[in-house]
């Protein structure tokens, strides 16, 4: 039990989920890790010695823009979204599985999209060189990392549709 989010259990995962999940919590951490790197080196140079890292502020932008979409697969695995309760003290049993049905099918709709927008992106982004300002480092790498783990979230939140939510 998680005692940080009182009701919610651990849950863990098997098999071929438990090792997509297990790629995407190491992604999480070695970024995490990457920018607390950078923040520290960034402050401890700018107020100790007048020289702030070059290209802190950019490459924390990018890193976290991964991480964001890094943990978006987990959090759909495990219907962890944040929500909004207004109607469903008023909904019985079965209105409330027509209701989770028809949200999970919107938002499998609505992340496919999204991905197959996010990979356009990042073909134009490959085709036309962009690269980071400070850094010179190419973005379409970032956005297609981003666009491939929005495709998982998909993959997620498709297998939910068919599948009843856990108790």
């Amino acid at each position: 039990m998680n005692d940080d989010l009182p009701g919610m259990e651990l849950v863990r995962s098997r098999g071929v989920v438990r090792v997509v999940e297990a790629i995407l919590d190491t992604v999480c951490v070695v970024i995490l890790i990457l920018m607390t790197g950078i923040t520290t080196v960034d402050v401890v140079g700018r107020y100790l010695f007048h020289s702030p890292l070059l290209g802190a502020y950019e490459a924390s932008e990018l890193l976290l823009g991964v991480l964001i979409f890094a943990a978006l697969p987990r959090v759909t695995w495990h219907r962890q979204h944040l929500t909004v309760s207004l109607i469903d003290a008023w909904l019985g049993p079965l209105a409330r599985r027509v209701q989770q049905f028809l949200i999970n099918v919107a938002s499998t709709v609505m992340l496919a999209v999204l991905t197959v927008y996010l990979w356009e992106h990042a073909d134009q982004l490959a085709e036309y060189g962009d690269m980071s300002n400070a850094l010179q480092v190419p973005i379409a790498p970032f956005a297609y990392a981003i666009s491939i783990m929005t495709g998982i979230a998909t993959l997620a939140s498709l297998i939910q549709v068919f599948c009843s939510p856990r108790r």
